[in-house]
């Protein structure tokens, strides 16, 4: 009985802070090459978070001044050529959010994009939504060479799209190409975007976008010259 119950305490013993900091130095005396191969997964996600963080500001950026035509603010009484679908302050937290009001924007301004076209640009934004995340969220198995994400029943869920993605240096290079994709894509919207701008300011303006940028800070600099002579 007294075995019984002792052999029933050690399965339901919890370590201690030092027990479990044993056993990871035991573990990680046994990984080869585990200094390299931490240092070399830190510069990986770091450059993960940066091209994630180009992208979003990029989203941000267009969400907040596109998607709008000729839109009077009569509170203010402004005219604005184009102006954001959303505000500042009601930007999306969520990064998916975020690159469904992209996606309806690109659409919207390409009314002649076939089914396939569509297709590819939701597949582009949720796999290199789907890379970020596993980035972001599982472990690596410091044990693999190559170094390989965890997918157990944990993480699974990360790799459904694409099972090769447990593969580090897949997943890498495919989000490095879906990045350069995305940012082709926003560079063709921004472009015709541009365009507009430009063709609705020589109509409606009479004059080119360069030229109202130029009065408006000539504007700006008389107000500030009035305001610093007043004080």
């Amino acid at each position: 009985m007294n075995e019984e119950l002792k052999k029933i305490d050690e399965e339901n013993k919890i370590p201690t802070i030092e027990e479990m900091k044993e056993e990871a130095l035991k573990f990680a005396n046994n990984i080869p090459n585990l200094k390299e191969k931490h240092q070399e997964m830190v510069e990986i996600r770091g450059n993960v978070i940066e091209l994630s963080i180009i992208i979003e500001m990029c989203f941000n950026q267009l969400i907040t001044s596109t998607g709008k035509e000729m839109v009077f603010d009569h509170s203010k009484k402004e005219l604005y050529l184009l102006k954001g679908i959303r505000t500042k302050k009601d930007l999306p937290p969520r990064f998916k959010t975020k690159s469904n009001d992209m996606k309806k924007l690109i659409e919207a301004t390409f009314p002649k994009l076939d089914n396939v076209s569509k297709s590819n640009l939701s597949d582009a934004l949720n796999r290199f939504l789907a890379i970020r995340n596993i980035f972001a969220h599982a472990p690596v198995n410091w044990s693999s060479n190559p170094l390989e994400f965890q997918n157990d029943i944990a993480y699974k869920h990360f790799f459904k799209l694409e099972p090769k993605w447990k593969n580090v240096f897949f997943a890498l290079n495919e989000f490095t190409q879906l990045h350069q994709w995305i940012i082709d894509a926003i560079l063709a919207y921004n472009r015709h975007i541009l365009l507009k701008k430009e063709i609705l300011s020589v109509i409606f303006l009479r004059k080119s976008q360069a030229k109202v940028q130029e009065e408006a800070n000539k504007l700006k600099v008389e107000e500030k010259n009035k305001n610093e002579t007043t004080n």
